[in-house]
């Protein structure tokens, strides 16, 4: 992983809990950097003795908490014991692309104003059940149309100048599971004055299998609803890739939609005509014309059938993010936030 008599140019930080049949993988995939690192593996209180070996035989640095706390936790702990100048943060259960170490190098060292950059998930998620393929799609999307000067931070597989990261306090330990820390810390570092580069081209693969209710439960209190809060809390601040003017659009015809429906079964059991059934699909047109670059690349990558089922959980997450959005803007009056390092 380099030259341990020379100073590192870049610290890769993994936090992990368990799953050492992904770690392997993740770690695997970092042998194969281009781009010389010095590997500080954080376990955060794994129980799983292969996974900890694992760590101990790959790490130059192996930080152990005790107590499970959390991705926040765990990769300060992390850049507390980082020595380069450049903090690299990769999730476990992502594998990083053969290149993708020395990209992020190339780009700060291109861009020394640059504070922070990330990349994006592949287009060819690991597993392949259609759950896990549409939420590993949408954000290969998503971060690959977003503006190059990024509001947000995304720590997946991204990198922060290490003397950034200190001046803004580093991650917000109040975050104890995986949830929104990583925008949270891009939203201080933009009003800091710091720029954030969004590269699609660096990239890895996402090991997780989502379900359905997994799914939804982690969009709408881990992501949802938190977000919102902040951009309550913070306006003006950043964090906004997901929060286009157009996809606010998608979430109003979505609800449309769903409300015409008892408003047509009243009208057809009132004589009225049957032209009236085109209504809800009528209001989706839209939802289809602001995303039909996305429901066909659903179609190349996995085919007919996955492409209708993705625009089926696409038009869901309209539905359920924009409740939950709803929601915190009816019931949440505002609280200050003070991150704690």
């Amino acid at each position: 992983m380099g030259d341990a008599s020379l100073p590192p140019k870049l610290s890769v930080i993994v936090p992990f809990h368990d799953n050492a049949g992904q770690l392997e993988l993740c770690l695997a995939a970092l042998r194969r950097s281009t781009a010389p690192f010095e590997l500080v593996m954080v376990d955060d209180a794994s129980r799983d003795a292969r996974a900890i070996e694992l760590a101990k035989a790959a790490a130059q640095h192996y930080v152990r908490i005790e107590k499970n706390s959390g991705p926040a936790v765990a990769r300060n702990a992390g850049a507390r014991v980082a020595r380069a100048d450049v903090l690299v943060f990769v999730d476990s259960d992502c594998v990083v692309h053969e290149g993708a170490l020395a990209k992020m190098q190339a780009a700060l060292e291109a861009d020394p104003d640059a504070s922070a950059l990330f990349g994006s998930y592949d287009d060819n998620p690991a597993h392949p059940t259609a759950i896990s393929a549409y939420r590993n799609l949408l954000h290969h999307w998503v971060h690959h149309h977003g503006p190059r000067e990024a509001s947000t931070f995304w720590a997946g597989c991204g990198a922060i100048r290490k003397r950034v990261f200190e001046a803004v306090g580093g991650f917000d330990e109040s975050y104890r599971r995986p949830s929104i820390e990583d925008i949270e810390l891009g939203m201080r570092i933009k009003a800091s004055g710091g720029r954030i580069l969004l590269l699609p081209e660096i990239q890895c693969k996402h090991l997780k299998h989502w379900k359905l209710f997994n799914m939804v439960y982690v969009d709408v209190t881990k992501r949802a609803i938190p977000w919102t809060k902040l951009l309550i809390d913070r306006p003006g601040t950043g964090g906004d890739l997901n929060l286009e003017l157009a996809q606010k659009l998608c979430v109003v015809c979505v609800f449309l939609a769903l409300l015409a429906l008892p408003a047509l079964w009243i009208a057809l059991a009132l004589g009225a005509s049957p032209w009236f059934a085109l209504t809800p699909p009528a209001l989706l047109v839209p939802v289809l014309l602001v995303n039909n670059g996305l429901y066909r690349m659903f179609l190349r990558r996995r085919g007919a059938l996955f492409a209708l089922q993705g625009v089926l959980l696409h038009f869901l997450y309209f539905f359920y993010g924009g409740l939950a959005f709803a929601w915190v803007k009816a019931t949440y009056r505002g609280a200050a936030r003070k991150p704690s390092a």
